[in-house]
């Protein structure tokens, strides 16, 4: 076979490609173009532009040239050797079977003998012949440059087509999966024919197999072959779903404990879903539990068990919820009962510095523009909620705005961002959960340096987020700064600059139902040291009343505002006497609530899975011990749910044996 295109080939040939018209192009894409620069008098080669040595360099005698027969056969990808009993050389290439006798000026080409001005002959060892002996059977060109003392020789190969396919699925398993074979060969020529081995629809063993393919195209030309090795896994078992419960016959309100006993060869569960799984029944009669559950491979499996409950009470439901539901979870209480729980007394402390620039109105994104600026130094606290109206993706960006003449920075420390998502509930809740983590553990090299007089971008996390139409996206983050900065909530189309368009953008106006401002002493602690849970209690927050409002006035309008729901204000409760066995519940007053609490440094959600759908509901935020516990609670009012929210203090019921 002639040597194989090089790099430099490639190239020629592209360029080559670009310049001729198209009803040359299939022609042109044909063939491959191969240059062996020869130098007088010289054993250096240049094939298509690399350096090769011959074993004897060009030598010209009697007005004939003559070249290294082994060395030009290596670079026409063919092959010399001696036939002993015809006493000739034999030069082989993949077009011809040239045959030399040292001495004779006739040789012969494919069995036809040829004559030639000057005969083969050797020096030191090598055979030297007529290189234009080669020219005509190979279809070689050459060009001479006598000054340069240089002899160029071209000469064009057919390119074979290539073989290839690509095997899916991925993932193949014996006597399970279909596999298909998608043929991606390609061809200057069109393909005529193609053969394969291996390629088995379905693999009934498992094991490594090797699949072969080759193509023909319309010149005959064979590609080399294509080979892929494939991986056939024994078949997925599904996993199996099994579990148990501690008795088979439970009275009504006792607690149920569930095993769960399932299994999977691969240890590959990744979902468990129970139908019917409740802690405890509160009506008479068999109850069917069922598990399921599916592993990585999509396969499931099903486990139903039945158990009795009889007709006799141990707990009441309000009661069972009371003692057994865990922290994150609900139970049903008498809603219209907790109005009767005694008020629990508090007084406001508002310690520190700390500054809430709340951007909630207008809620609904529109138009482009600021949604809220003011100045702020010191701690400052950026709350937003807003749900996209427009047709188009958006992007809300802080812009901080270094209005001094001295360089300033701006420390972000806590960030909370819930979303984007459909449901206001779900990202307040979410913005709180993690704004209380941060809380924990507050970030403090995230400083962004702002040269007097210029603008940056802060809280990155946030404009990373494209807010897709009809999704919510809510965000608290604590910040601190070296001195006064603006900050402007802005909000534009997703994909446009926002340094470079803030000075277009229009200021917005409110919309009248929902809230913006800048607020002061946004941080409010309670010490509470009296007893509480030894008698049914609760602490009234955002009611207007007990939990007082923040107000302020609004920069761009003037008017004065009201922080209705007191949303943005940061609670810390401390409780130093919270009596042995004292539940510890969330009731909400105005409606559904999905938020956050920070209890003695755990986040509890209300409701890992849900919210409170309404005062008939109480989440569980902490059960004191055997005795006497401090217990603090950090909550701020979770975006997208409604308020007042009552802290209720229950003592606990007895437990039954």
């Amino acid at each position: 076979m002639l040597k194989k295109v090089s790099l430099f080939a490639l190239v020629f040939l592209f360029v080559f490609t670009l310049a001729v018209p198209k009803q040359a192009e299939a022609a042109q894409n044909v063939l491959g173009q191969e240059q062996l620069v020869l130098l007088q008098k010289s054993n250096k080669m240049y094939h298509n532009g690399t350096l090769y040595t011959a074993t004897q360099p060009v030598t010209e005698l009697k007005g004939t040239t003559y070249v290294s027969a082994r060395s030009l056969a290596e670079r026409l990808g063919g092959k010399i050797v001696y036939d002993k009993v015809a006493k000739e050389y034999v030069l082989t290439t993949e077009k011809n079977v040239l045959r030399y006798a040292i001495g004779k000026s006739s040789y012969n080409v494919n069995g036809a003998v040829q004559s030639f001005t000057g005969a083969p002959y050797n020096l030191k060892g090598t055979l030297m012949i007529p290189l234009r002996t080669l020219l005509q059977p190979q279809g070689i060109t050459m060009k001479v440059n006598k000054a340069e003392k240089k002899i160029t020789l071209a000469w064009t190969f057919k390119i074979a087509p290539v073989a290839t396919f690509t095997v899916s699925p991925k993932v193949i398993y014996a006597n399970e999966t279909q596999v298909t074979y998608t043929n991606q060969s390609s061809s200057s020529t069109p393909i005529v024919d193609e053969r394969w081995e291996g390629n088995l629809s379905m693999f009934d063993q498992p094991g490594m197999y090797t699949v072969t393919h080759w193509v023909q195209d319309s010149d005959g030309v064979w590609s080399e072959p294509y080979s892929v090795t494939l991986e056939v896994l024994q078949p997925n078992l599904p996993p199996v779903a099994k579990f148990v419960t501690n008795k088979t016959s439970y009275l009504m309100g006792e607690p149920i404990e569930y095993t769960d006993l399932s299994s999977d060869e691969e240890n590959g569960i990744t979902s468990t879903s129970w139908t019917n799984k409740e802690q405890g029944f509160f009506e008479p009669g068999p109850q069917t539990i069922t598990l399921k559950v599916t592993d990585k491979h999509g396969a499931s499996n099903e486990y139903s068990l039945s158990i009795m409950i009889e007709d006799q009470e141990l707990y009441s439901k309000q009661d069972f919820g009371m003692l057994f539901t865990p922290p994150g979870e609900r139970f049903s209480i008498n809603g219209s009962s907790v109005l009767n729980y005694d008020v629990i007394p508090y007084s406001l402390t508002e310690y520190g510095q700390q500054t809430l620039l709340r951007s909630n109105s207008p809620e609904r994104i529109v138009n482009e523009g600021v949604y809220y600026t003011d100045s702020a130094s010191g701690n400052v606290r950026l709350m937003s909620h807003n749900v996209n109206n427009r047709l188009n993706n958006v992007r809300m960006y802080i812009v901080a705005t270094n209005e001094t003449n001295q360089e300033a920075t701006v420390q972000t420390q806590r960030v909370g961002i819930g979303g984007p998502a459909l449901y206001v509930s779900a990202t307040g809740k979410s913005s709180i959960s993690k704004y209380l983590t941060s809380r924990m553990n507050p970030v403090m090299n995230d400083i962004t340096t702002i040269p007097a007089g210029e603008s940056r971008l802060i809280l990155k996390q946030l404009s990373d987020l494209k807010i897709s139409p009809d999704r919510v996206l809510t965000m608290m983050a604590d910040v601190s700064t070296s001195g006064p900065i603006k900050f402007s909530y802005v909000i534009i189309d997703d994909g446009k600059d926002v340094l470079s368009e803030l000075p277009l953008l229009p200021y917005l106006d409110p919309d009248g139902i929902h809230i913006r401002g800048t607020f002061e002493k946004a941080d409010r602690t309670i010490n509470l040291t009296q007893p509480v849970g030894a008698q049914p209690g609760r602490m009234v927050f955002g009611d207007k009343v007990v939990d007082t409002r923040l107000t302020t006035i609004d920069k761009l309008t003037g008017a004065t505002i009201y922080n209705e729901g007191n949303y943005g204000v940061v609670y810390v409760v401390k409780l130093f006497n919270v009596q042995p066995n004292t539940l510890i519940a969330l009731n909400p007053r105005g409606g559904h609530y999905g938020g956050a609490f920070l209890v003695n440094n755990n986040v509890v959600l209300t409701t890992n899975n849900s919210f409170l759908a309404n005062n008939g509901e109480a989440g569980v935020l902490y059960r004191t011990g055997s005795s006497t516990e401090a217990v603090t609670i950090v909550f701020s009012p979770a975006s997208g749910s409604n308020l007042p929210i009552n802290l209720l203090f229950m003592p606990l019921p007895e437990k039954k044996s």
